[in-house]
């Protein structure tokens, strides 16, 4: 079976490739992965890594519009597809874009012109009930009625995708971490390395007001004073957090660290007793998955979530759900974790538990591997969802 990945993200040997070597490992799948030769990350323009192959064929394509205007890289596409399409002659093209982008429609428009036989699986992370505006509404309906298969990351998107009329085969196939690198390690080195004390609650993310920071901070003030807050990441939100800080007398118990690439987080996460992510719905956007949860949860960490999108879904029974928006929760699950030092082990034995049975990248290079193969199935029931 010759599958075409094409996905930004697997530009990244830490963020995609990892899924890719997975499935190249699966036996009787030839793969190629299409990735873009300049992508912007979060407002930084980077290239593709070119490691070690991790036995599939990378192709680096050249890109047209990877950031425009305010479809920022929903309008990116590859003008050599076509090519690809003709040379590599690929049983699958999977998906790794919104339905919405352009590359998207482009790479179904030039299956029906050069390969009809080729499956389609889209994959989605969309889990809010929305009208685009054009044309990105007429791109989805259009790429939705050439799938052959979506891919949803979590329930609330395959229920978006089902809402948007699509009838076909779906299955939810989450996000992954490696494993491997994220593992429990030595939590008294850890926190002397990173110069903490105390019940640490930590944060990694963006610090923008939708993932409810401004929630945390006012939580760990109603907390007692040998509950710190460690914060990961960069974003518009940093300056508040500061004069919140001084404002509620938290300048001690607040630490924050500049965003780390992905092999200095497990140290970060192993000096925490727990992580929050208080994510805020909005109108436009609720937390779609949430993958630090999961990277938290490998190292043995429990997470408290707000009942933000995809988190309860992502946490299952290794932390605790409090409603978003509400500091005095936030801080009685603090206290929760605080006073119950048992609970918050079996919380995080629980979380590196889960991860090894759904969030692995083999696991899910696994569950892709069996929606190639309903895909190419022709007795594959229409309304058939993978469990």
């Amino acid at each position: 079976m010759r599958v075409l990945l094409i996905s930004h993200t697997c530009q990244s040997c830490t963020e995609g490739q990892p899924k890719a070597i997975e499935l190249a490992r699966l036996p009787g799948i030839e793969l190629c992965v299409l990735v873009p030769d300049r992508w912007k990350h979060y407002g930084r323009w980077r290239g593709a890594d070119r490691g070690t192959s991790g036995g599939y064929k990378l192709e680096v394509g050249q890109v047209r519009w990877p950031w425009l205007g305010p479809g920022q890289f929903y309008l990116h596409w590859y003008p050599g597809l076509s090519r690809l399409l003709r040379d590599f002659q690929p049983d699958v093209i999977d998906l790794w874009e919104e339905p919405w982008g352009v590359v998207s429609a482009h790479a179904c428009w030039l299956r029906n012109r050069y390969l009809h036989n080729a499956k389609i699986i889209s994959e989605t992370e969309q889990n809010i009930d929305k009208r685009l505006p054009p044309p990105f509404e007429w791109f989805r309906r259009y790429v939705l009625r050439q799938a052959d298969y979506v891919v949803a990351r979590s329930t609330q998107a395959l229920q978006v995708v089902r809402r948007k009329d699509y009838s076909g085969p779906a299955t939810v196939v989450p996000n992954a971490v490696d494993n491997e690198l994220f593992k429990p390690l030595d939590r008294t080195a850890c926190r002397k390395a990173v110069g903490l004390a105390g019940f640490v609650v930590g944060y990694a993310g963006r610090l923008v007001e939708e993932k409810g920071l401004v929630d945390l901070v006012q939580a760990v003030a109603m907390c007692p004073a040998d509950v710190n807050l460690l914060i990961i990441g960069d974003g518009p939100l940093r300056s508040e957090i500061d004069k919140m800080a001084e404002a509620t007398g938290l300048r001690r118990r607040v630490q924050m660290i500049a965003g780390q690439p992905l092999d200095s987080l497990p140290q970060l996460f192993n000096a925490m007793d727990a992580l929050a992510l208080p994510s805020r719905t909005t109108a436009r956007w609720k937390e779609q998955f949430g993958r630090v949860i999961i990277e938290a949860n490998a190292c043995g960490v429990p997470v408290i979530g707000t009942d933000s999108g995809a988190i309860p879904e992502v946490v299952g029974k290794a932390g605790v759900i409090v409603p978003e928006r509400n500091p005095a929760a936030l801080a009685k699950a603090i206290g929760l974790l605080l006073v119950n030092p048992g609970l918050a082990r079996q919380l995080g034995d629980i979380g590196r538990q889960q991860v090894e049975c759904q969030y692995t990248w083999r696991r899910v290079a696994e569950r892709m591997h069996a929606v190639y193969l309903k895909a190419t199935n022709p007795v594959c029931s229409p309304t058939e969802v993978l469990a």
